[in-house]
């Protein structure tokens, strides 16, 4: 008998934790800030389904697209150059 307690008060702290780090995980960011190099601008800025963030920043004259997962946190970052032939 005692095992099945023990047993049940293992699963509800199991239930109990996974409950709160998947809170913590979908919890929104209250203030993220995103500085730019002097003289670029965001020309197309989009969110996807899962909070990422997409900048499209034209920055002497070239543009760069960068990446950012749900934090603020940059993940990619691409330049886009134009070939001259």
């Amino acid at each position: 008998m005692a095992i099945l307690i023990v047993a049940a008060l293992v699963v509800i702290v199991v239930t109990i934790y996974s409950r709160l780090t998947a809170m913590e995980n979908s919890a929104e960011p209250r203030q993220s800030s995103i500085t730019l190099p002097a003289g670029a601008r965001v020309s197309s800025a989009s969110i996807g389904d899962k909070g990422q963030m997409l900048l499209l920043v034209d920055h002497e004259n070239r543009q760069h697209l960068w990446q950012f997962d749900r934090a603020g946190r940059l993940q990619q970052q691409i330049e886009i150059r134009t070939s001259t032939p």
